[in-house]
This record gives C-alpha cells, sequence and structure tokens, in this order.
C-alpha cells in the first residue's frame, strides 16, 4: 500500500481480512497467536519483530464496534486517550484536540458521554481518536457495517477527509459505497 492511499480489502468472510489488520497494527503475533510465516512491513518497521509500543504510534485502529475500544466514559477522555499513552505534553493534546474537532467536524461530540453516543458517532470518535496519533497510517474493519445510510456516509466522509490530510487508511469492507469511495480494491 503505497502511502496516501485509501486502500479498501474486501473478501469473503474468513478469507484473511481481519488477520491482516491485525498483521499491520501487531496485535499478530503479540496479542494473537498462531503459525506466522512471510513478511510484512509496516511504515519501516516488522511487527513480529519489534513491540506493540514502537508501532502504536505509527498505526492507528478503528474496530467494527468502537465501544469494544473505549476507555474512557466521555469523548473528550476518549480523544485524549492514545495521545497520553504516547507522552504527548498535555497543553499538546489540548491543542491536536482542538485542532482535529475543528477539522473534523466534530465540536458536537466533545464533553459528551461515550454511552449517550449513537453507533454513527461513536463510530467518529474512534476514528478520531486513531488520527490524533502522530502516525500515518489508519485501520478501519469494517466501520459502516452496523450504520445506517447516512452515519455511514458520514464515517466514509470523515475517511476521506482525513485522508486528504496525508494519511494512508486502510479499510475492510463489503459496502459498495466504501469500495466507490477507495483509490484500489484488493479482493482476499
Amino acid at each position: 500500500v503505497a502511502p496516501g492511499e485509501v486502500v479498501c480489502l474486501t473478501g469473503a468472510s474468513g478469507s484473511g481480512k481481519t488477520t491482516l489488520t491485525r498483521l499491520v497494527n501487531g496485535l499478530i503475533p503479540h496479542y494473537y497467536e498462531g503459525n506466522l510465516s512471510g513478511k510484512i512491513e509496516v511504515c519501516g518497521l516488522t511487527p513480529s519483530n519489534c513491540e506493540l509500543w514502537e508501532l502504536a504510534p505509527k498505526v492507528g485502529s478503528v474496530f467494527q464496534n468502537p465501544k469494544t475500544q473505549f476507555f474512557c466514559l466521555d469523548t473528550t477522555g476518549e480523544l485524549a486517550f492514545a495521545c497520553e499513552n504516547q507522552g504527548i505534553a498535555p497543553d499538546k493534546i489540548r491543542a491536536r484536540l482542538k485542532n482535529v474537532a475543528n477539522a473534523l467536524e466534530l465540536i458536537n461530540l466533545i464533553g459528551r458521554s461515550c454511552l449517550s453516543l449513537s453507533g454513527g458517532e461513536k463510530q467518529r470518535v474512534a476514528i478520531s481518536r486513531a488520527i490524533l496519533k502522530p502516525g500515518n497510517l489508519i485501520l478501519a474493519d469494517e466501520p459502516t457495517g452496523s450504520l445506517d445510510k447516512r452515519n455511514a456516509e458520514l464515517v466514509i466522509g470523515l475517511l476521506k477527509k482525513i485522508n486528504s490530510m496525508g494519511k494512508t487508511v486502510i479499510i475492510v469492507s463489503h459496502d459498495e459505497y466504501v469500495k466507490n469511495s477507495a483509490d484500489r480494491i484488493i479482493e482476499l
């Protein structure tokens, strides 16, 4: 995948789409075990030969169900969480949060309870948190999977906007709208 590209991974259930994203973000082999062969390089690193903390600043991951990756009860804390884990100074986190909230039109989501968000709003918060980190690669596994058309369009618009900011985006999806939004489709 070339820097700045939007790639859609598609294929039958069980073909390895989510497995591939877990290889890219380092969850395989550090969290999920199995037999690993071949080689993958991500942002100049080989995930199996580095620690997760080395790869985490480079790759932002968004799971199909964003609430499974939430750590905080409020959106502001949730958005700042990844930056805090990277040791970014609080004043820089606040500035970055303000810039991203303005650029991605998220002002109405700041300071809210994560429990009160709709599915689409949760997905937008998860995507925004992933881009607050310094890395240039975003993985999104079925980001529109359980959303209505309006929220799906908002999420895809958000991913396109992120891409226009110079980020590389890899999306796992069967959704035709997502496929039509990608620069390239890879079928597994």
